[in-house]
């Protein structure tokens, strides 16, 4: 087994079945490309690449192999593989295209692999063209864009202009294309689960905010960790954190703005999961902005509790809450879980110790309490999440049952 099939689907299932044709033509960008095709192998794909004669003096067909872990394709011969290829992807990702192969596409000329190959999905299956080249030359062939546009299933990811230079657009951005283009549907079809994640913050003025110190990583180790396990995830993201470029992400300020959006978004999702450090109490706010030679008196009321109201209009729905708590002793914390998580009637909620591992900490310690059991678990947040998504999977196995799905 080629080494480069180990990496397959450790991101996500995203491209779980999909096989790209990756076409590599003589710019330098090439070099980036080995990079490009692990990054889409780590979603799912299988990838296979194709490349011009030009090409090769740029990068060679080993580093290509390396990158996709199949054998690299530079003639047509007898097995007619622009044939072959077309039958056998589900779409051509022209990474980095060129003037002269952007060009040559557009104007229907067949005289090398690439765009002989790019005939055959012309109409019929997605091409996703990604220039680089001199600003100079972008503009010289803008008509063949613009028109390349127009067409049915082209996709054209635009470059960043730099340096008078149409650079080649970023791995992420390409990856989140073909994602976005012929991705699995698993909002539709998978297991999902949204995350509420980082500290939220409330007004004091205009300018300034009372906050925490969460900072987002243990709900973004989660989202990560589902996602590897193939569930759709979408994350609202207060400060802290943000999820990789594949996860879907929302992005609210305070503990109202939290509440909202997670009301508006639970009904499309199976699992809500408040990671987040949400704020008890909002501020009076004043108009405008404070002086600073004042001193003034805030005056605090209390914000609604998220997961209780979550609970009240998802009855159904799995919803789990954190517990942080700060200097107590195993069995206090225990406890104060198991409060939370009858008061709100709650499918499980994961409690820690700040005086322990406070905000930001890679490493921390946790109970996962439910009403049947208490598992004591630590780690890195990365091993954590990972044995958290275990207890959650047979959770929603347990529970599916119990609704009939």
């Amino acid at each position: 087994m080629h080494p480069t099939k180990l990496l397959k689907g450790t991101k996500s299932k995203l491209l779980e079945g999909k096989k790209i044709l990756v076409a590599v033509t003589s710019s330098i960008a090439a070099i980036e490309t080995p990079k490009l095709m692990r990054e889409l192998i780590r979603h799912g794909a299988e990838v296979h690449c194709i490349i011009t004669e030009e090409t090769k003096k740029i990068i060679g067909k080993d580093a290509l192999k390396f990158g996709c872990g199949n054998d690299i394709y530079e003639d047509i011969t007898g097995d007619i593989e622009h044939i072959l290829l077309y039958n056998d992807c589900d779409c051509l990702l022209i990474y980095p295209a060129t003037a002269n192969i952007i060009s040559k596409i557009n104007l229907g000329i067949a005289d090398n692999i690439i765009n002989t190959t790019a005939l055959m999905f012309f109409g019929n299956k997605p091409i996703i063209i990604v220039p680089a080249m001199h600003e100079n030359m972008f503009n010289a062939i803008k008509r063949h864009i613009d028109e390349l546009k127009e067409k049915d299933n082209i996709y054209i990811i635009s470059p960043k202009f730099e340096e008078g230079k149409a650079k080649v657009a970023s791995i992420e951005d390409v990856v989140k294309a073909v994602i976005d283009i012929i991705g699995n549907n698993l909002k539709k079809y998978g297991k999902r689960v949204l995350i509420l994640n980082g500290g939220t913050v409330e007004f004091i003025d205009k300018v300034r905010v009372i906050s925490n110190l969460s900072s987002g990583k243990m709900g973004v180790a989660l989202a990560e960790a589902f996602c590897k396990e193939g569930f759709y995830v979408e994350v609202i993201t207060a400060i802290g954190l943000e999820p990789p470029y594949y996860i879907k992400s929302h992005k609210v300020l305070t503990a109202k703005e939290m509440l909202n959006k997670a009301i508006e978004l639970a009904k499309d999702f199976d699992i809500i999961i408040s990671s987040a450090a949400i704020s008890d109490f909002t501020v009076e706010a004043f108009e405008g902005k404070l002086s600073s030679e004042e001193e003034p008196i805030l005056k605090l009321k209390r914000n609604p509790k998220v997961l209780e109201e979550l609970r009240k209009i998802y009855e159904d729905k799995i919803i789990i809450g954190f517990k942080a708590e700060y200097n107590l002793n195993e069995e206090e914390l225990i406890n104060r879980a198991k409060e939370r998580l009858n008061k709100y009637n709650l499918n499980m909620i994961i409690a820690n110790d700040l005086s322990k591992h406070y905000f930001g900490d890679d490493y921390i310690e946790v109970y996962i309490v439910t009403k049947e059991d208490v598992k004591k678990i630590s780690g890195s947040k990365k091993d954590v999440a990972e044995k958290i998504v275990e207890e959650v999977k047979e959770l929603f196995k347990s529970n599916s049952k119990i609704i009939g799905l």
